[in-house]
């Protein structure tokens, strides 16, 4: 497995565990995500704190991943939304070493579950 599965395998299974003391090791000091326009591994902390907070059981599941040496791209299903809806996310980063740099996302509308 190479570097850029590694480094979206433990981001997502970061999340999935509440462990925001990971984001230290997995987002450099210089992380800039584009779709919540702020820098810093701590801008994850606190994002993803923020969903926690509002979906105590939402998980992220790890559909497609496609890696190159610098950039990865994944496909995602979110679930657990307190309403019982699902949401795909698209996101895309690019990394340096074993740390993700750059993060860009987009989320489809949460539709119910039947």
């Amino acid at each position: 497995m190479d570097q850029g599965h590694q480094i979206a395998e433990r981001m997502y299974e970061a999340f999935n565990r509440r462990d925001t003391a990971a984001a230290k090791e997995i987002f450099a000091d210089s992380f800039y995500s584009h779709p919540l326009k702020t820098s810093g591994w701590e801008c994850v902390q606190r994002a993803w704190q923020r969903m926690w907070d509002q979906h105590p059981a939402l998980k992220v599941t790890l559909k497609d991943l496609v890696a190159d040496d610098q950039r990865v791209a994944t496909r995602t299903e979110m679930g657990g939304f307190v309403d019982g809806s699902t949401a795909t996310m698209l996101e895309m980063f690019t990394f340096d070493g074993d740390r993700i740099t750059e993060l860009w996302g987009l989320s489809a509308k949460p539709q119910a579950s039947s």
